[in-house]
């Protein structure tokens, strides 16, 4: 009995190893858990929109699909931020304790605190149809917001809430800066330049051709430089001056201008640079290796110029370096 047994199970041993293999072919799926590759620090389709720093040594660029990039001026030290939304940063501004407030689309508002490592994110009630909030600033104690409808905001808490100043107006504002006198000054689409004496309660408008004005900026002595589409500039010679448009120096867009406390600078589309030392004659520069593309935003230090857009990088004097690679003469 017991060998017919064992002969049956012989027999039938084999078609049941068949059948155990059928059903792992079936049913089991074998999985690999993949090791966490590294981030890398920039990628190719990477484009920064803003830069901006609180002590001319840490400087924070924002951009498309939600990406935050950190660094100093050395090769070390430089991390990538992703923020939980891929959301297009347009702006960014840091206050002078180190909090990092950045800006986009859809009203998005993305804070990292001051010596806190996680990112919080509000949205700012903005316009269905255009809610893109363009530039932030820290201006007179305060952080300001600027974008499409006429929106502007302020908060006096580090960004914990926000009062809203906006205009009731279908329009497009690019950049807001506060004159050395405390005048509030914001360039927007259509050739306005508009600006507030009484931190913004109010607002005045003059309209100068029709062409979008980007960005404006001051010397101490109130001297003011406005730059915008097709080259646009227009120039004042301090806070009591009158402004007044000057013949363009290129027929790009020029989309950001700065002071560094010795000449003026301005950037834009298509390598656009153009170089000043008294804010009314202008001559374009081509530093080696500044490139063809296009660059939106600056931050003057006292150790040159930074520079954000399709490249990211430091200019000093006529020499271009771009970020993040090991500066050299330091």
């Amino acid at each position: 009995m017991v060998g017919k047994v064992l002969g049956f199970a012989a027999q039938l041993a084999p078609w049941a190893v068949v059948a155990s293999l059928g059903y792992a072919a079936a049913f089991i799926h074998p999985t690999v858990e993949p090791l966490p590759l590294p981030q890398p620090l920039t990628e190719p389709r990477d484009i920064f929109y803003d830069v901006a720093s609180a002590n001319g040594e840490r400087f924070w660029f924002v951009g498309n699909a939600g990406t935050v990039l950190e660094g100093t001026r050395e090769p070390q030290g430089w991390e990538r931020h992703t923020m939980p939304e891929a959301i297009n940063l347009q702006g960014v501004a840091v206050t002078p304790e180190g909090t990092v407030v950045a800006v986009g689309n859809e009203g998005a508002v993305f804070i990292r605190r001051a010596g806190e490592s996680a990112w919080t994110s509000q949205c700012l009630p903005v316009s269905e149809r255009a809610g893109k909030m363009v530039d932030a600033a820290w201006l007179k104690g305060e952080l300001w917001v600027v974008g499409e409808m006429g929106a502007i905001f302020r908060s006096d808490d580090g960004g914990r809430s926000w009062q809203s100043l906006g205009l009731d107006e279908d329009i497009g504002l690019n950049d807001i800066n506060a004159a050395p006198d405390g005048t509030l000054w914001i360039t927007a689409e259509f050739g306005e330049l508009i600006h507030s004496q009484d931190n913004g309660q109010s607002w005045q408008t003059r309209t100068f051709g029709s062409e979008s004005l980007r960005s404006v900026d001051f010397t101490q002595n109130g001297a003011g430089v406005v730059v915008g589409n097709n080259g646009t500039m227009l120039y004042r010679a301090g806070s009591d001056s009158d402004w007044r448009e000057l013949d363009p120096v290129t027929s790009e867009h020029l989309y950001d201008v700065g002071f560094d406390g010795k000449r003026w600078l301005a950037v834009g589309n298509s390598g656009a640079l153009v170089t000043s030392t008294d804010g009314q004659q202008w001559q374009s520069r081509e530093p080696e290796n500044f490139g063809s593309g296009y660059h939106t935003r600056l931050q003057t230090t006292e150790r040159g110029t930074v520079i954000a857009g399709q490249t990211i990088g430091l200019l000093r004097a006529s020499d271009w370096n771009t970020w993040p690679v090991a500066e050299e003469n330091q």
